[in-house]
């Protein structure tokens, strides 16, 4: 019995084993096969509806292309044409929502590589700036082709886009979407370049754990909720939200993400706080490691607005972010500011656990105008700065904030040894 046992075993780690060399084959050989090309790269009024990128002199033929939000909030994109060389077009009706970092999948994947003349990008306006990379899908053949008919040696002059990786396109229970395989960098609570809130990261072992993501009422009210994936697939039990008045809503039950993606959003009560999120899932057994998980929320329409909900709570105070404070120099955060109407005419800075040096702080409007607010002075532990008035575009949304500043080493009031939360709020 104990040796079928483990003859069994080992059946199923040599399987696991090759399967895991098919797979580092077929990658392998998918990425000898065609390479990613950054063929053009354009800063973007997000405010426009639509917008043409030349990418006629870019070298050689492609088999399709990607589009990757290098910069900016959000690419809300409906249309992508692509104008060939031959006077063939493709159009490509979907919406692709990008975020900071995030690109498309394949558009117009063909077998025969062609020549790009234009990429004409219709998107919803927005406001702010954008930056935006074509990127080329690229074989063999194709760098070695020339608009004059002419076979070179192969050698091209784009640069390959080295952030790139290929991503799985299998769907699951939970309708997903490709990632770039990096982790988020901003702190719980705090809005992403994108918008959104992160709730809480967590790392899943191969067993069943289960996390509780606590939310509460500062941070906000929230419309949506979504979840990220990285570096192994995730099976997820069950995922639950529990209200502040303990109603909760079931998300998701026996639901499989595969590794480098995001979900959908999934709409939530959004007219009720959040508790907490709660948790149960495992990695897949393989020999990728342990997956990580991130959690994300969407605020409720009018949260953040002049008239919006969130000026009834915290005397009108509402959380932009939240960052650590280092103790070397003077570090320097950006704050990506959430979707907001109106602006903030107010802000201030809390301070917790340790006292820091605030030494300034810099406004960046939608339109790309600043405003640079000196401080240097001292914040206690438990202590607030402000309220600083904002003296120019009062009515002008904010897209981020830069603050420099560093925690004390020497503080008496500090609680424990590690470093200070500075959190920057805001008032309409």
């Amino acid at each position: 019995m104990f040796r079928r046992l483990v003859l069994g075993l080992c059946a199923v780690l040599a399987m696991s084993l090759l399967s895991n060399a098919e797979a580092r084959r077929r990658h392998h050989h998918w990425q000898h096969r065609n390479q990613l090309i950054l063929i053009a790269e354009t800063d973007v009024d997000l405010s426009l509806d639509h917008y043409t990128i030349d990418v006629s002199q870019a070298k050689g033929a492609y088999k399709g292309i990607r589009i990757k939000n290098a910069m900016g909030k959000l690419f809300d994109v409906r249309r992508v044409q692509i104008v060939y060389s031959d006077g063939s077009v493709w159009n490509e009706d979907r919406q692709i929502d990008m975020y900071w970092g995030e690109r498309s999948r394949p558009i117009n994947p063909t077998y025969e590589s062609k020549f790009i003349d234009k990429i004409k990008i219709t998107q919803e306006p927005g406001y702010g700036r954008g930056r935006l990379q074509i990127i080329g899908i690229q074989s063999p053949h194709g760098r070695r082709m020339d608009r004059n008919g002419y076979e070179g040696e192969g050698r091209y002059s784009g640069r390959p886009d080295r952030s790139e990786h290929l991503v799985s396109d299998d769907r699951s229970d939970l309708p997903v979407k490709p990632t770039v395989p990096i982790a988020t960098p901003t702190a719980p609570g705090q809005a992403t370049p994108g918008g959104d809130v992160l709730f809480g990261a967590q790392y899943v072992g191969f067993l069943t754990d289960r996390d509780v993501i606590r939310v509460g009422n500062e941070v906000g009210k929230f419309a949506k909720i979504r979840l990220r994936v990285l570096d192994n697939d995730i099976h997820i039990k069950e995922m639950k939200v529990v209200y502040n008045n303990g109603e909760s809503d079931t998300l998701a039950v026996n639901a499989d993400i595969p590794k480098n993606s995001r979900t959908s959003w999934i709409d939530l009560r959004g007219d009720r706080f959040i508790k907490e999120i709660q948790l149960v899932y495992r990695s897949r057994p393989n020999f990728n490691g342990q997956a990580r998980i991130e959690v994300f929320g969407r605020y409720a329409p009018g949260w953040l607005g002049p008239n919006g909900e969130g000026r009834k709570y915290n005397q009108g105070w509402l959380l932009l972010g939240a960052q650590t404070a280092g103790f070397v120099g003077f570090d320097k955060d950006i704050i990506p500011v959430a979707s907001n109407v109106g602006g903030f005419r107010r802000l201030r800075v809390t301070v917790r656990d340790r006292a820091i040096t605030l030494n300034e702080i810099k406004v960046i409007y939608a339109d790309g105008s600043d405003e640079t607010i000196p401080i240097r002075t001292r914040v206690d532990a438990g202590g607030t700065y402000g309220p600083i008035d904002l003296q120019g575009k009062r009515r002008q949304p904010i897209d981020h904030i830069e603050a420099r500043y560093r925690s004390r080493f020497f503080d008496s009031s500090a609680k424990g040894k590690g470093a200070a939360i500075v959190e920057i709020w805001g008032k309409h």
